[in-house]
């Protein structure tokens, strides 16, 4: 396996999971995890200590109709009961799982979502923003949250994603408000100028995102001379 390289600057590291958030190789895992700026997991209290293998998350169902029809494995169902106590399986006549969840965590279409940036976030000078829309649509671009992304990459969405074109921004927050030259061979890159590239980048194969930003390339910034 090659080494895998990330800033101390770009992850959350030595956080701690009981069993009921991931799995590693279908079985829960409880221990030690440290979370990347891409929003990926890995085992480890960061990318030097332990074997840092890629964790993935416990899927979280819907209701009885999408369990119904959702094959689930023994490990799978064992992280399920784990990761809630007030949840209640019950083996009805058809032999088919039924959980009761206090929440749903996904809706029958993309859920609108407004990021929180933290202090970490501005130590790391920036944060990843993701989106989703129609795929027979220029515009109606939402806004969502990083776990629903992953679910749509993963299709453990409640709705069909073939419908739904994905895209995510890393998104500058730090740093100087506007490009700055501070000698001949030192340009500073600036907040607005910088995320007005990347966007005008994604505009390319995701048409909408360019309108749906609309000039606010300043947002979340705290600008830093």
């Amino acid at each position: 396996m090659s080494l895998r390289y990330y800033p101390l600057s770009k992850i959350k590291a030595n956080k701690n999971t009981t069993g009921n958030e991931f799995l590693l190789n279908e079985n829960p895992y409880k221990g030690k995890y440290y979370e990347t700026f891409d929003g990926k997991f890995f085992t480890g209290a960061n990318p030097i200590v332990g074997k840092n293998e890629r964790l993935s998350r416990i899927p979280i169902y819907q209701g009885n109709e999408y369990l119904n029809n959702t094959p689930l494995t023994p490990k799978v169902r064992a992280a399920l009961a784990q990761s809630n106590n007030n949840q209640t399986f019950n083996n009805q006549s058809t032999g088919a799982l039924s959980v009761a969840l206090p929440t749903p965590k996904f809706k029958g279409e993309p859920t609108s979502y407004f990021p929180t940036v933290i202090e970490d976030d501005y130590y790391a000078g920036s944060i990843m923003r993701y989106f989703c829309k129609r795929t027979n649509s220029a515009g109606y671009v939402t806004e969502i949250s990083p776990d629903e992304y992953f679910a749509i990459q993963d299709g453990t969405v409640p709705y069909d994603v073939s419908n739904y074109l994905t895209t995510k921004i890393m998104w500058k927050i730090t740093g100087p408000l506007n490009q700055k030259r501070i000698s001949q061979y030192d340009i500073r890159a600036g907040i607005i100028d910088t995320n007005k590239r990347l966007v005008e980048i994604a505009e390319k194969t995701f048409l909408g995102i360019v309108a749906y930003i609309g000039d606010k390339y300043d947002k979340f910034a705290r600008p830093t001379e």
